[in-house]
Formats: C-alpha cells, sequence, structure tokens
C-alpha cells in the first residue's frame, strides 16, 4: 500500500502532469485516500506561488504499514513531499 507522483519542469506543466498521475492512484484505506488528496491539494495550492514557467523538481510518496501486519492492527502512514525549484546559473 504505498504510491508516489513525480514531476520536473515548468510549473505549469507540472502541475498537470501531477493531477494525471493523482487521478491514477487507488487507495483502498478511507484514511490513506483522505492522506493522498491532502497531498494532492497541498502540492497544487504551492505551485500556484510559483511564477508558470519556473523550473520545478516535484516528489511526493506515501506508505501506509501496521505494527502487526498479520492482524493488520495498529496502522500508520509516511508521507514524504519534495517541491523544489531549480536554480540555473
Amino acid at each position: 500500500m504505498s504510491w508516489s507522483v513525480s514531476a520536473c519542469g515548468p510549473a505549469q506543466k507540472i502541475a498537470e502532469q501531477l493531477e494525471q498521475q493523482f487521478q491514477r492512484i487507488q487507495m483502498n484505506d478511507k484514511g490513506e485516500q483522505e492522506t493522498v488528496q491532502r497531498v494532492r491539494e497541498l502540492i497544487a495550492q504551492t505551485l500556484e506561488t510559483f511564477d508558470r514557467e519556473k523550473i520545478l523538481r516535484v516528489n511526493a510518496f506515501g506508505s501506509m504499514g501496521f505494527r502487526d501486519w498479520q492482524h493488520k492492527t495498529g496502522a500508520f502512514q509516511n508521507v514524504d513531499v519534495k517541491i523544489e525549484p531549480i536554480h540555473f546559473s
């Protein structure tokens, strides 16, 4: 139970690429579905703060696990989101 999205390029094109990737993510757990939706919204909101032509790299991924995998109890999630501008010298 994991997911990931990534893109590199101008902010506007990244937004479009990531949206397509987010649409393909299929999660069975409601908590994980909500997490993915919140990450999706956070990334979209953050990308809007950049100039549309600014070159960026975006990586986001997450996974769900259980303290007791056999009985599926003690659920937890790991999420990592990185949005970084690419600077040319």
